[in-house]
């Protein structure tokens, strides 16, 4: 996190190669979470 951001996500790790971006502090978008991979060819959702 940078100082005086206006975003704040925090990412975790799920089962397998799984990982979790949840949106907790926005100005203008409601808290949300987003579950995507990590694979060889990128990211995918």
């Amino acid at each position: 996190m940078a100082h005086a951001s206006t975003y704040r996500l925090y990412l975790r790790k799920s089962k397998g190669n799984r990982r979790i971006a949840r949106l907790i502090d926005s100005p203008d978008r409601p808290e949300a979470e987003a579950v995507f991979t990590v694979s060889e060819e990128g990211i995918r959702d």
